[in-house]
């Protein structure tokens, strides 16, 4: 036992002949942290479980939210229309279409209006006639008062069985939906960008703003770019 100058008395240890000065907050920082560490480790299990259940429960699976870079990056109110080709190898008895977009929006296929929706939140629609083989013509068209004009959609046979079409790389997009409405596939002078893979099931500003930041402005593509016309490759 030795004094502080101050007279109070101070414990002297000695372990493995160091000698070390006890402190009472020592130990009780370990039960705290152990504490956090199990907080933790809980919170990663339940997002992880809430990330696989949404995944397993996500009618749209899998597919992608696009939007335009051009567009989402002047934040303006915008009007962007995206647009695939597909061939149907045989015939889809029993089409059925489910998309979500933010904010209004609606699909159009082979020139026919099909479905509208607005706000978040995916809707189902069963396609009164069966679609034949051969090429279809699939398009979308999504405005925002920000420019974040998104959207995504699956068209799939109820059966399960077949091909199945949904948003996601390779699609076309264009600011001015008109050309789109008229020439559809050749009237894209963009490639549609995509935002983000499920189990994402609502938009907002927060996630566009980092999917722009991330590899050069896109998660898993290539930032959106004009396509070039056939006249400049030549």
């Amino acid at each position: 036992m030795v004094t502080h100058r101050s007279g109070a008395p101070v414990t002297i240890r000695r372990v493995s002949g160091d000698s070390t000065r006890v402190s009472p907050a020592l130990g009780l920082s370990r039960p705290w942290s152990r504490v956090a560490a199990i907080f933790v480790s809980i919170s990663v299990i339940g997002a992880a479980a809430q990330g696989a259940w949404r995944r397993a429960n996500d009618p749209l699976r899998p597919a992608c939210w696009i939007g335009l870079r051009e567009a989402a990056e002047r934040a303006l109110p915008a009007e962007v229309a995206f647009v695939t080709e597909f061939d149907l190898p045989a015939p889809m008895p029993h089409p059925v279409l489910e998309a979500e977009g933010d904010r209004d929006w609606e699909v159009v296929l082979d020139g026919r209006v099909v479905v509208k929706g607005s706000g978040t939140g995916p809707r189902r629609l069963d396609l009164p006639v069966p679609l034949e083989a051969g090429s279809h013509l699939l398009a979308a068209v999504a405005s925002h008062p920000a420019g974040i004009a998104s959207i995504r959609l699956r068209l799939h046979d109820a059966s399960g069985k077949g091909k199945s079409v949904v948003t996601g790389r390779g699609w076309g997009a264009d600011d001015d939906a008109s050309g789109i409405r008229d020439r559809g596939r050749k009237g894209a002078r963009y490639r549609a960008m995509v935002w983000g893979r499920p189990p994402l099931s609502s938009w907002s500003a927060s996630s566009v703003t980092r999917s722009l930041r991330r590899n050069g402005g896109s998660s898993i593509d290539v930032e959106s770019s004009r396509i070039p016309s056939r006249a400049e490759e030549q």
